[in-house]
C-alpha cells in the first residue's frame, strides 16, 4: 500500500488544438436545465434547438419492422437514402443532384466538420455572419481555419458590403445560414442575390446549412440555388433534426460536388464509418412521406404568442423570425451583462434562455420557442419580471 502511495499521477498533455475548444454552450446549458429538473426545480426551459414533441408515430412505426436490418452499410449511406436525397433535394432546389453528390452523415455536425475538413489547409480563412451558431467556430478551428466574423444588419440580414470588405486572398469559404439559428431571421433574397454577384468568379465555397428550411413561416424565403449562387460552388448541409424531431436519432447529409463528397466520405471512413442503420431507415420514411414539418402550424401560432408577450414588456427589442424556433431578444437596454442577466433569470426567476455571448452576440439573449403554450406564457410573465424588477 506504501508503494502504490508513492505513484505519481501524471497529468494528461492535451492537443495544442484543444486550447481553445469548449463543450457546445446551449448543449451544456441545457443539460444543467435538465439537471435542475431532475432534481425537482420547476423551470421553464427555452434553450434548446429541439421541437418538444415525439418523433412521428409513422417514422417510429416504419423503423420498428427494420430493426433486423443490423449491418454496415456503405459509408455515404444506403444507396436507396442516397437516391431519395439527390431526387428530393433536385426538387425542393431546383438543381439536379445525382446520389454521388450525397453523403449521409451522423447528424449535421460531423456534415459540417467534415465539410470543413474536406475543404480548408491551415491558414485558411471562412467568413462566418454573426451571431452564429455556437459550433461553426470551433469546427472551423479544429479543421486548421481561421474564423473572420462579420457582423449581420439591425434587422438580421447578410451586409454584403461588410463581408466584401472582410475577403482577402486567403479566404476559402463562407457560411449562409437561413432560416438562421440565432436569430431566426430569414435573409432577404436580394442580400443573397447581392452575395452570389460578389463571389461570382472567386474560389470561395458558400456552406449553406440548411437545417432549418423546412420550418419557414414567410412567402419570401427561397432555396439558395435560386438566388445566383453556382451550384458548384455550394457545400449544402441539411438533415431531419428540425424537420422531423429526430435530433437524439443523429442523421444529417451533405450534398456537395461529387469530388467533395468522395473527399468527405473518405474523411468519414475513418471517423464515424456509415450513419447509424435505423437512423438512416428514418431518414428514408421522411422523405417517402414528403419531409414536411408536421408542427409548422404550431410552431407560428408560439412565434406569435411569443411576439406579443415581448410586445408588452419594456425596454426588449427583437426583430419577429421569419423562420426556426428562436427569438434573438435585445437586451442592451436592460443589462450591461447579458451573461450575468441571464444566469439571474435563471437562479431567480427560473427561465432559462442562451445568453448572446454563446453566439458571439453580447447583449442579447435566444429564446427557443418550441415549448407549449402554457411553459412559454409562463416564461414570458417571469421575463416580464424580471425586466421591470417587480418581485
Amino acid at each position: 500500500m506504501r508503494i502504490l502511495a508513492t505513484i505519481k499521477v501524471m497529468k494528461p498533455v492535451l492537443a495544442k488544438r484543444l486550447e481553445s475548444l469548449e463543450e457546445s454552450a446551449t448543449l451544456a446549458l441545457n443539460a444543467r436545465v435538465k439537471q435542475m429538473v431532475a432534481a425537482g426545480e420547476t423551470i421553464y426551459n427555452l434553450t434548446a434547438g429541439e421541437l418538444d414533441g415525439d418523433t412521428p408515430a409513422y417514422i417510429q412505426q416504419a423503423v420498428a419492422k427494420t430493426l433486423h436490418l443490423n449491418k454496415y452499410t456503405p459509408v455515404p449511406g444506403m444507396p436507396a437514402l442516397r437516391e431519395a436525397i439527390a431526387r428530393h433535394a433536385s426538387d425542393f432546389y431546383d438543381v439536379p443532384f445525382s446520389p454521388a453528390q450525397a453523403v449521409v452523415t451522423a447528424g449535421a455536425k460531423p456534415a459540417l466538420g467534415a465539410a470543413f475538413l474536406a475543404l480548408l489547409n491551415p491558414g485558411d480563412e471562412v467568413i462566418v455572419p454573426t451571431p452564429a451558431w455556437v459550433s461553426y467556430n470551433h469546427l472551423i478551428e479544429l479543421a486548421g481555419g481561421r474564423v473572420v466574423e462579420v457582423p449581420l444588419t439591425d434587422r438580421w440580414d447578410l451586409d454584403v458590403r461588410a463581408i466584401a470588405k472582410a475577403i482577402t486572398p486567403r479566404t476559402r469559404a463562407i457560411i449562409v445560414n437561413s432560416p438562421h439559428n440565432p436569430t431566426g431571421a430569414v435573409f432577404t433574397s436580394a442580400s443573397q442575390r447581392e452575395l452570389a454577384k460578389l463571389l461570382t468568379g472567386r474560389p470561395i465555397t458558400v456552406i449553406a446549412d440548411d437545417i432549418y428550411n423546412k420550418l419557414v413561416f414567410t412567402r419570401s424565403f427561397q432555396p439558395i440555388t435560386k438566388l445566383g449562387f453556382k451550384p458548384d460552388q455550394l457545400v449544402i448541409i441539411n438533415g431531419w433534426s428540425k424537420s422531423q424531431a429526430l435530433t437524439g436519432w443523429r442523421i444529417g447529409y451533405v450534398l456537395a460536388h461529387p469530388d467533395v463528397a468522395a473527399a468527405i466520405t473518405a474523411l468519414l471512413s475513418h471517423f464515424t464509418g456509415n450513419a447509424a442503420v435505423p437512423s438512416q431507415q428514418a431518414a428514408l420514411t421522411a422523405l417517402a412521406a414528403g419531409d414536411v414539418p408536421g408542427k409548422l402550424e404550431t410552431l407560428r401560432h408560439r412565434r406569435d404568442l411569443v411576439a406579443q408577450g415581448l410586445k408588452r414588456i419594456p425596454k426588449l427589442n427583437f426583430v419577429t423570425p421569419g423562420g426556426a424556433f428562436y427569438f434573438m431578444i435585445d437586451l442592451r437596454t436592460v443589462t450591461s451583462d447579458s451573461a450575468a442577466w441571464c444566469e439571474q433569470l435563471l437562479t431567480k426567476y427560473h427561465v432559462a434562455l442562451v445568453p448572446g455571448e454563446a453566439f458571439s452576440a453580447p447583449g442579447f439573449a435566444r429564446l427557443s420557442f418550441a415549448a407549449d403554450d402554457a411553459t412559454l406564457q409562463s416564461a414570458i410573465s417571469a421575463i416580464a419580471q424580471a425586466v421591470t424588477k417587480k418581485d
